[in-house]
């Protein structure tokens, strides 16, 4: 699956009307685009607005990326009138509520969304494995726990973002401290310290099938 990530400067500010508009509007484009896995959108703690969303492949992405940067031009330009950061890249690694490893959409439900961006990632192999042994495990037997998808933004594997799902704040605060703690412990110097943690209750959720 492909993972794509938005963030859009001070959008947290109109969070409730862009969140009213886009599950009027964006979310049935979405979920029409083939190989929709799942989209999610909150207003962050720093005030932006994030959108996450899920595709099978990356032409399936990158298609369904340019209906909603069209949609966001003609129908939401006085809200947010700032193109978007954004992050594109395959998933790695991923875990759902039931254990299992690959192929899990975004789920339903109340979430909060907890988004780690990593730079500057100088030995890659070193770091999927530290995520798959160590940092996976901790995140999945956490209390709340509802989804895991750590992706890649470029073919030299130097920029990743994990995104994990949470039922409540306290909840994904408190395992992302856990996951922080063991990156010191263990990561080495191969995972550093995240450049970005981004979080936010989800205002929109759309499963994917």
């Amino acid at each position: 699956m492909y993972l794509t990530l938005r963030r859009f400067a001070g959008g947290g500010a109109r969070a409730t009307d862009i969140a009213r508009s886009a599950r009027e509007g964006l979310v049935p484009i979405l979920k029409r685009a083939p190989g929709f896995r799942g989209y999610c959108a909150f207003a962050s703690e720093d005030g932006d607005a994030v959108a996450v969303s899920l595709f099978e492949n990356e032409q399936q992405a990158g298609r369904a990326g340019e209906l909603a940067l069209s949609w966001v031009r003609s129908d939401m330009r006085d809200l947010l009138p700032d193109p978007p950061e954004t992050f594109l890249g395959p998933i790695a690694i991923q875990a759902g509520m039931d254990g299992t490893e690959g192929g899990q959409g975004i789920p339903s439900g109340p979430l909060y969304v907890l988004i780690r961006k990593f730079e500057n990632m100088g030995e890659p192999d070193k770091a999927e494995q530290f995520t798959r042994e160590i940092s996976v495990p901790a995140v999945r037997g956490s209390q709340g726990f509802r989804g895991f998808y750590a992706a890649w933004g470029d073919p030299g594997r130097t920029r990743a973002a994990v995104v994990t799902l949470f039922d409540s704040r306290e909840n994904a605060d408190r395992s992302n401290q856990r996951v922080l703690q063991l990156i010191r412990e263990k990561g080495e110097s191969f995972v550093p310290q995240p450049s970005r943690v981004v979080a936010g209750r989800a205002l929109v959720v759309e499963p994917g099938a």
